[in-house]
């Protein structure tokens, strides 16, 4: 028996899809991003689900797209993460695109020769200080990509770089001036015959339409009916998770009995409280502890003293008939709703981060 479990919504999974086609010219590929669990959701659930929806699959972790492989996943496969030259000859094997972002994958690609040309994607570091070449590796990129024995092993298909906060338009200035410099490599790579497809925004700037004129978008946050804007929300999205847990217990404590560790919560009543088998190990932070809310039986109830490993404790004293075996929700709809978004607040943390830290462990089911 699963005492706690996530389904994956299939009907708002393609509804977003089609939305976010809206938003963005015929001519754009969507990416979908599915790194990180699918932000939660479940790699493989929602891969299955999105293969003949998108015009590919973006994972960090090249294992990741390896497994898809292995799972018949035959539509582009792109790793966005560091690959080293000793994956060389399994991403050749799968037909997964790497990201190049430092010069020993190059440096691997003139020494040998290969059995079909290594599919590759350039990231250049344009202002967010994270992964990617730099503007003064450019020249010697060049000079890389120019050398015949070189582009016999090679072929490169992506230029692409990371906006810095491309969902605030105070840095818009700051987003322009990284597209400059986005368009100086795109430049230099055309003077010695390359065109790669040109990326660059992710789910803020592809619902603001920043570059969405580019040849692709790679789309996670929104792909999954999040909002990556505080305090805004998108009416064509639908939020694709749900998490539940089922009721193992259900007891009557008296006014002044302490809940949980550290005694942070003293009842002021007597009470009815209700035990669900989920804690921080599930990805409940501990910072909403004392803050979050659980819908039980169609009504919002607190959640009281410190989250534990395993357990949470719920104040179901105003809810009638609960019992063992009820099936309480953490993210989702019953009468009311609570949302990622809620819990980022509780835990002092974005939405994403509340999807990407739910288990691996925990099942997924896909609905309609």
């Amino acid at each position: 028996m699963n005492l706690s479990w996530i389904e994956i919504s299939k009907s708002a999974l393609l509804n977003n899809i089609s939305a976010l086609r809206k938003n963005l010219p015929a001519k754009t590929k969507l990416w979908a991003m599915v790194k990180a669990n699918a932000y939660g959701h479940g790699i493989l659930e929602v891969s299955s689900i999105i293969k003949n929806k998108v015009d590919g699959l973006i994972s960090y972790h090249f294992d990741d797209l390896i497994s898809l492989r292995e799972q018949k996943i035959n539509t582009s496969l792109i790793c966005l993460g560091r690959v080293f030259p000793h994956q060389i000859k399994e991403a050749i094997k799968h037909d997964i695109e790497i990201t190049v972002a430092t010069f020993d994958l190059l440096q691997a690609a003139q020494k040998k020769k290969f059995s079909q040309k290594l599919r590759i994607h350039l990231c250049v570091d344009t202002g967010l200080g994270r992964d990617g070449f730099v503007a003064e590796d450019l020249e010697k990129i060049i000079e890389f990509l120019a050398d015949k024995k070189l582009r016999q092993n090679i072929e490169v298909i992506g230029l692409f770089t990371h906006f810095a906060a491309a969902d605030d338009q105070d840095f818009d200035n700051y987003t322009q001036s990284q597209m400059d410099v986005l368009e100086v490599w795109k430049k230099s790579l055309a003077d010695i015959g390359l065109k790669p497809q040109i990326h660059a925004s992710a789910s803020s700037a592809t619902l603001r339409k920043i570059a969405t004129d580019l040849d692709a978008v790679r789309v996670g946050l929104a792909l999954y009916g999040m909002s990556p804007f505080e305090n805004r929300t998108n009416e064509n999205l639908q939020p694709v998770l749900s998490w539940k847990a089922v009721v193992s217990e259900v007891k009557e404590l008296k006014k002044g009995s302490a809940i949980s560790y550290g005694c942070t919560h003293i009842l002021k009543r007597d009470s009815k409280i209700a035990v669900l088998p989920i804690g921080y190990f599930d990805g409940i932070s501990r910072l909403s502890s004392n803050k979050s809310q659980v819908l039980v039986n169609g009504k919002k109830c607190a959640q009281i003293g410190r989250v534990t490993m395993n357990i949470i404790m719920i104040d179901v004293t105003d809810v009638e008939d609960v019992k063992e075996g009820d099936v309480a929700t953490l993210i989702g709809y019953d009468v009311e709703q609570i949302t990622a978004d809620d819990w980022a607040i509780w835990s002092q943390t974005s939405n994403y981060e509340v999807t990407t830290r739910l288990s691996a462990l925990l099942l997924r089911r896909v609905t309609e």
